[in-house]
C-alpha cells in the first residue's frame, strides 16, 4: 500500500517565528553608546531601538527590560576597556612607564570627552540608585577586576625596584583606581589637560 504523500511546509511556514538574527557585539555596542551619550535614566526604549536597529520585541526577547540591556552593555563596555588597560600595564616597557602611560591616557582622554561621552563605567557609578544592588554587583566586579591589574603591575614594579617595597599592593591599586576614576569624574568638568597630567604625576611619586 502506498503511503499518502506528507506535504511539505512552505518557506514562509518554515521561517514563521524564528527570532530575528543580529549581531549581539554590534547591538551592545550601539547601546552603550546610547547609555553614554545620555545617561540610563534620560535612555528610553525608543532611543535604544534607534540605536541598535532592532525592534523593541527583539530587545526584549534577549535582554528581558531595559535594566537588562544596560547590564549587558555594561559588560560589553567593561570587557573592552579592561582588555585595552591590561594591553597598556602590559606593554614591553618598565611597569613604572606603563603605569604613567596608563594613567596618562585616562588623563588625557578625560580632558576631551564631554561629560556625556566620557566613561560608561564612571557615569553608570554616578547615577546609580540606591536600591539597584544588581548594578551594584556588577560594577563593584569591574573595578575589583581593574584593581587586580593594577596590583600586578605594582608587584611588577616593587620587584623591578621601581616602588617601594613596603607599599601594600592591594591599598596601591584602589589607591590608582580612585586616581582613575577621579580623573574621569574631573573630565566631566571643564579641566585642563594639563591640570589632570599634574595629578598623575603626583600618584606616581607616591609609589616610589
Amino acid at each position: 500500500m502506498t503511503e499518502p504523500a506528507i506535504p511539505k511546509k512552505s518557506s514562509a511556514t518554515s521561517t514563521r517565528g524564528r527570532p530575528r538574527e543580529f549581531d549581539t557585539s554590534t547591538v551592545l555596542e550601539n547601546a552603550s553608546e546610547a547609555f553614554r551619550r545620555h545617561g540610563y535614566h534620560a535612555t528610553s526604549i525608543d532611543d535604544l531601538c534607534k540605536a541598535t536597529g532592532l525592534l523593541r520585541g527583539s530587545l526584549y526577547g534577549v535582554f528581558g527590560d531595559k535594566h537588562g540591556i544596560m547590564l549587558a552593555a555594561l559588560d560589553h563596555y567593561a570587557d573592552g576597556s579592561l582588555a585595552r588597560l591590561a594591553e597598556r600595564l602590559n606593554a614591553p616597557v618598565p611597569p613604572q612607564e606603563a603605569l604613567r602611560n596608563a594613567l596618562l591616557h585616562y588623563a588625557r582622554s578625560a580632558s576631551v570627552l564631554a561629560a556625556q561621552r566620557s566613561c560608561l563605567i564612571t557615569n553608570t557609578t554616578l547615577e546609580m540608585q540606591t536600591g539597584d544592588d544588581a548594578l551594584r554587583e556588577r560594577i563593584a566586579s569591574i573595578h575589583r577586576r581593574m584593581a587586580t591589574l593594577l596590583a600586578a603591575t605594582v608587584i611588577r614594579g616593587q620587584a623591578s625596584g621601581a616602588f617601594n617595597s613596603t607599599l601594600d599592593e592591594k591599598a596601591v591599586s584602589n589607591f590608582l583606581l580612585c586616581v582613575i576614576q577621579g580623573l574621569r569624574v574631573l573630565g566631566r568638568t571643564a579641566h585642563q589637560e594639563g591640570e589632570l597630567l599634574a595629578i598623575v604625576e603626583i600618584a606616581m611619586r607616591v609609589l616610589v
